[in-house]
């Protein structure tokens, strides 16, 4: 879990404030540690190791103990000599009897005869009374270094010349203010204290430190209870109380606890916040205090000490230790209170940030990626819209081109369009004018004038046809796609294009496939994309012999199951500077020519799923070839 501090936008882990949970409340002094590891291989191999001398006042397993051993341990390798520690721990709560405190001042005296000792730190404040009996035989004329004493202790003690210490401050007053403001609604406070002398002085401790709140806020006091009456005490507390639990290492029985085990008990039973002073007991039910931390009062220890080797002693030197309100993240949310209510300079331990503060980067990262996607898909979804309008438009515009371009053809056909039309309207007046002579005959031949009707009729109905083609080439809109047979579209074509091309002297063969040739398509462009084609033919052989004029046209299946029809001239060809761009608008091999028929003849093939091209391997002429792909 990570720590933060309060002022801070972005959580981050805080190596040096990470607590190991435990408790020291029976005296911040009340701790002993593991031997500290030599650092002995670190010293300069030319210059002699400095020689460090650690008492510890209880045992080494104390989370507390090995918390402050940490940062001892950092602040003494700053020594560029190296240096070695010798550790001792007097264990004085199971072992404070007189005669076992001799015992150990001897062992010790005779341990260290032989040792020239550099500084001797001193942990807690038995160890320091223990030290200052003893000094003269363990350590005689060296600087000593306390630490993990109260300021208590030091108005009881008057440090002699050549020792420097670290205060601790419990700061009881402080946790309250912290507990106030996370509670300002709070108007009772209850301190619970155990049975043992140590409890007794956190107890007297309290009702001094809290003397000053106002007078509305009520301050009751527990002690010398069992645990279970603790625990019953507690959960009969209103949510709106702040509970103060200092040290209960012993209860009114006798029994002694492990004091974070019985805070533990306590804190998960009351009904009410539970608060306390000592940083190991965070992650055992506790919201929090104003604290110190052990590693940074072994870091302090070892700044002296380095100090006091150097022989910059200042007599009687104090420092007071650093400490700030701390507060468990999981029991601020437990009991839903504000984060915003801390100091700025609050540290929240066991912190568990949000999915958005813990991966903040990386969903910045994916919201960055996600919203390019969504512009790039919103671009190219407007892209595409506008691609299709263009299209849309463009297909129109073609339409309209090639319905312009149909028209300008037919007016110039129109002269060939009037002369097939005269014919059977000739034929039909002819007939007509005969059968009335007939009908006025005596007696009237009855079969003559019923094959005048016959022929009348016939040539009504190939006047119908001519006019029916030119509607439907004449017609604009869009081209409805269907099977039809490419055969009877390119005869449909020349059947309407015949006195056009008897007046221009060319003749046109047509070879057909056999059957019928099944294209899907529009009939009415497909006859004039071949218009186009026999009429650019046409044009292309003007300046030849009238016997050399022959368009020929044929229609085959290909063996890939496509439709294929070409149109041979014998002309000139294509001038090779246009073989390129025949195709492309406005381009024309004519000199009053638009440009605009091979074009718009590519376009319709293109709209069918087909191709137009020119094949490029004749020695004389141009051979247009349509491929349409078969419905």
């Amino acid at each position: 879990m990570a720590a933060k501090d309060a002022g801070s936008c972005i959580p981050h882990r805080l190596l040096s404030w990470l607590f190991r949970r435990g408790f020291a409340g029976f005296l911040l002094a009340s701790m002993a540690c593991l031997f500290l590891p030599s650092a002995a291989e670190t010293r300069d191999s030319s210059t002699e190791g400095r020689k460090i001398l650690v008492v510890y006042q209880s045992d080494p397993t104390l989370p507390a103990a090995l918390e402050l051993t940490e940062g001892l341990k950092a602040s003494l390798e700053g020594i560029q000599v190296g240096f070695e520690t010798y550790s001792e721990y007097l264990d004085l709560l199971r072992f404070s009897q007189p005669e076992n405190l001799a015992r150990k001042a001897a062992d010790m005296a005779a341990k260290y005869a032989g040792i020239s000792l550099d500084v001797v730190i001193v942990v807690g404040p038995g160890a320091l009374k223990f030290m200052m009996e003893h000094r003269g035989e363990i350590a005689p004329g060296v600087p000593l270094v306390v630490g993990a004493i109260r300021d208590q202790t030091v108005r009881d003690w008057k440090p002699p010349a050549d020792t420097m210490g670290v205060v601790s401050h419990f700061d009881v007053k402080g946790t309250v203010d912290l507990a106030r403001r996370l509670q300002p609604e709070a108007r009772r406070i209850v301190v619970m204290t155990g049975s043992s002398e140590f409890d007794r002085s956190w107890g007297a401790a309290a009702r001094r430190d809290l003397a000053g709140l106002p007078g509305e806020i009520e301050v009751k006091y527990l002690s010398d209870l069992t645990i279970d009456s603790f625990v019953e005490e507690a959960r009969q507390l209103s949510p709106s109380d702040i509970l103060l639990i200092l040290s209960v290492i012993q209860d009114a029985q006798g029994t002694r606890f492990i004091p974070r085990e019985v805070i533990r008990q306590i804190a998960n039973a009351s009904a009410a916040p539970s608060y306390g002073v000592y940083s190991t007991l965070l992650g055992f039910g506790i919201v929090g205090g104003h604290m110190e931390t052990f590693q940074s009062v072994g870091a302090d220890l070892g700044k002296l000490a380095v100090e006091a080797i150097d022989g910059n002693i200042s007599p009687g030197k104090l420092i007071a230790s650093s400490s700030r309100p701390v507060v468990d993240w999981r029991q601020m949310r437990r009991w839903g209170f504000d984060e915003g209510r801390l100091p700025a300079n609050a540290l929240i331990e066991h912190y568990q940030p949000s999915v958005l503060e813990q991966y903040r980067l990386e969903l910045l990262a994916v919201l960055t990626v996600v919203f390019l996607q969504s512009a790039t898909i919103a671009a190219l979804v407007v892209q595409y819209r506008r691609r299709r309008r263009i299209a849309g438009e463009l297909a129109l515009e073609r339409l309209e081109l090639a319905h312009l371009s149909r028209v300008h053809q037919l007016g110039e056909l129109s002269g060939a369009f009037a002369h097939e039309l005269n014919q059977p309207l000739t034929s039909i007046l002819a007939n007509a004018e005969a059968g009335q002579r007939l009908l006025q005959s005596k007696p009237a031949d009855v079969a003559e004038i019923g094959e005048i009707f016959k022929d009348i009729a016939s040539d009504d109905r190939r006047a119908a046809s001519i006019i029916g083609q030119l509607r439907r080439l004449m017609v604009k809109g869009d081209a409805k796609l269907e099977p039809i047979n490419l055969n009877e579209a390119i005869s449909a074509t020349l059947a309407l294009a015949n006195s056009e091309l008897v007046a221009r002297q060319t003749t046109v063969s047509f070879d057909p496939c056999g059957g019928e040739l099944k294209v899907c398509g529009s009939f009415e462009q497909l006859q004039q994309l071949v218009l186009n084609l026999v009429l650019n033919a046409a044009d292309a052989m003007s300046t030849l012999p009238v016997a050399e004029r022959k368009v020929e046209i044929q229609t085959r299946k290909r063996d890939d199951g496509e439709c294929e029809m070409s149109i041979s001239d014998r002309g000139p060809g294509i001038p090779p500077e246009l073989k390129t761009k025949i195709f492309q608008p406005f381009v024309s091999t004519k000199d009053k020519g638009l440009g605009l028929g091979l074009a718009i003849s590519r376009s319709i093939a293109i709209a069918h799923g087909g191709s137009l091209v020119f094949d490029d391997g004749r020695s004389k002429g141009a051979r247009a070839v349509l491929t349409l792909p078969a419905p």
